[in-house]
């Protein structure tokens, strides 16, 4: 049998540690919340966030004032009548996570899709925002 190590999981002190440290209280670092990427493409953020199992209508995002906030639910997976769990890892529950922009997004021009468990949404900048090359005259 393979037993996989998940430090923060088994001790709630450093879960609540390290949650404090990321700006997630009780933050789960191993499976509760889903993990992200976000990359600056110089005229957009794209942000990639792993939602294994869920579908659009379980996931909502919002971006207010500069915060992108990304939130859902993952529910509990129907058990076999008369069954019990041998093992239970697969996190449960309500989800919610803030990220700051680092810069001012066109709300009108953001779009998201779901694709393979692969939340990806595209974040395109203010105008403003957008990098660009000054001509000395």
């Amino acid at each position: 049998m393979i037993i996989t190590y998940k430090p923060f999981q088994a001790n709630p002190w450093m879960n609540g540690l390290f949650g404090e440290l990321t700006g997630e209280e009780g933050a789960d670092l191993c499976g509760a919340l889903p993990r992200i990427d976000v990359a600056d493409n110089g005229d957009q953020f794209v942000l990639l966030a792993e939602t294994p199992g869920l579908k659009k209508e379980d996931l909502k995002i919002v971006v207010h004032e500069g915060v992108l906030t990304l939130s859902g639910e993952r529910k509990e997976p129907a058990q076999v009548e008369g069954s019990r769990w041998v093992r239970n890892e697969i996190s449960t529950g309500k989800f919610q996570r803030s990220i700051e922009l680092p810069a001012a997004v066109d709300g009108g021009k953001i779009a998201a899709s779901l694709t393979n468990g692969i939340l990806r949404v595209v974040l395109p900048k203010a105008e403003e925002a957008r990098p660009r090359e000054i001509t000395i005259q």
